[in-house]
């Protein structure tokens, strides 16, 4: 066994599921002579951000579509002359119709130069590009295209938005933008938009801005904010009151997010009307946007989109009393404690990554796909003994043996151990021939 090996085997539990270390840490370490495992997911790192906002249009009978692209430094190749690194490349934006019809293109060339290596292969730093494109209402599916233009390497990501006209709605607000950063130059707002969505390194909340429609000439108005989780489960609400006037209102609302933990979220924002300055009756009248984000922490593997259920898959990790402890946490300490859990057995501490989990969570996402039936593939019995030993050496498959039920017989070498499994019922749900729950004692329910 490698020094490696030894090194985090001794932070995990002196208890016998710890056993399960070996086979996923071997996988490892051999990783980093050998091809990786091609069943085994690479690690996602995004390679492009892009957002796509509807907002009102000063062309009658049109909206107004804009357009935000961020590429992540880490995503395209900087070359060194002399103290400088630089990178170019080319993006291109096409918007076709529900018939597929190419509307409008837009294409250019950004150029990008530091004196910091670091940057250069950030996976925080970026580039933010903006356009903007007058439709008329429909719905549209917006493709974006980025060229690196020293690899050659593209990149692609698309979407289908609809693009409404304001104009026709006597209250109406537009879509929401995620703000990172919100300034003041001159006495007017300053906003750098959040084009990734994520939400996690953001202090004290975020804000989230869209503009409001007034043609009834209501003076004040109630702003309804919901947060839902991945179940559709209103985690948190706030609402608030204030002015409106103006026929087009610039607004900015903040959202407390100081007890949302890891995962995915849909925001749902109301507005009510409260009075009118002619006295007009709002009663019924109510405009309504919604848009997704997510809480990914720096290191955390992009697969994880519900904390509990992330908490719940360490079941071949440790024990059930170190899960029940986490899962009953509040929320802040909840974070904290997962968390720490995985930092103690990070096999690279001074990285941002922690591969173990990665690789981890990875088979789990593998399991999920192939295994499942009635239950999540993490709780089967191929499910466990998959994300505890990764991939077998050798995979034998007898479905239609005479006098005989379905059964696969994996092999794994290294690890001098067999398994067979038998689909008892012939719908797929194979079980092992000899259970190992007493060597886990910590099967899932």
């Amino acid at each position: 066994m490698s020094l490696f090996i030894r090194y985090v085997m001794m932070l995990f539990d002196r208890t016998l599921h710890c056993l399960i270390v070996l086979p996923i840490l071997s996988s490892l370490v051999l990783a980093q002579t050998d091809s990786p495992d091609p069943t085994i997911p690479i690690p996602d790192v995004p390679k492009l951000y892009f957002d796509a906002l509807n907002f009102s249009s000063e062309e009658p009978g049109q909206g107004r579509l804009d357009v935000y692209i961020e590429v992540p430094y880490e995503a395209i190749h900087f070359t060194k002359d002399n103290d400088i690194f630089r990178t170019a490349y080319d993006i291109t934006i096409d918007v076709h119709d529900s018939t597929d019809k190419l509307v409008i293109e837009k294409f250019w060339t950004e150029k990008i130069e530091t004196q910091n290596y670091d940057e250069s292969i950030s996976p925080q730093a970026g580039r933010v590009s903006q356009k903007s494109f007058t439709l008329h209402p429909g719905k549209y599916v917006i493709t974006v295209q980025v060229t690196d233009r020293d690899t050659r390497n593209t990149i692609h990501d698309k979407r289908t938005i609809t693009v409404h006209n304001f104009a026709q709605s006597p209250f109406a607000m537009s879509d929401m933008m995620l703000v990172n950063r919100l300034d003041t130059l001159a006495g007017k707002k300053v906003i750098s938009p959040n084009i990734s969505g994520n939400v996690a390194d953001l202090n004290a909340g975020f804000f989230v801005f869209f503009e409001l429609y007034n043609r009834i000439g209501a003076d004040s108005a109630r702003v309804m904010i919901d947060v839902r989780n991945v179940k559709g489960d209103v985690v948190q609400s706030d609402t608030s009151v204030g002015q409106v006037g103006a026929e087009r209102k610039s607004t900015f609302i903040r959202v407390k997010d100081d007890k949302l933990v890891a995962g995915d979220y849909m925001l749902d924002a109301s507005v009510e009307p409260l009075h009118t300055m002619s006295g007009t009756s709002v009663a019924g009248i109510k405009a309504s946007t919604s848009r997704s984000f997510i809480i990914h922490w720096r290191g955390l593997p992009v697969s994880i989109v519900d904390l509990d259920l992330a908490i719940d898959q360490l079941q071949y990790m440790t024990d059930k009393e170190k899960i029940d402890e986490m899962k009953n946490a509040p929320p802040e300490k909840k974070r904290d404690m997962f968390r720490e859990f995985w930092k103690k057995r990070d096999p690279t501490p001074n990285t941002e990554r922690n591969e173990l989990m990665e690789e981890y969570y990875a088979r789990v996402v593998y399991a999920n796909k192939h295994f499942s039936h009635y239950l999540d593939g993490w709780k089967t019995d191929m499910g466990m003994v998959y994300i505890i030993f990764g991939t077998p050496s050798n995979v034998e498959r007898h479905p239609f043996d005479i006098d005989a039920k379905p059964y696969e017989v994996w092999t794994y070498y290294e690890q001098n151990r067999e398994f067979v499994f038998v689909d008892a019922t012939g719908f797929g749900d194979y079980r092992l021939q000899n259970p190992i729950w007493d060597l886990w004692r910590t099967r899932p329910h």
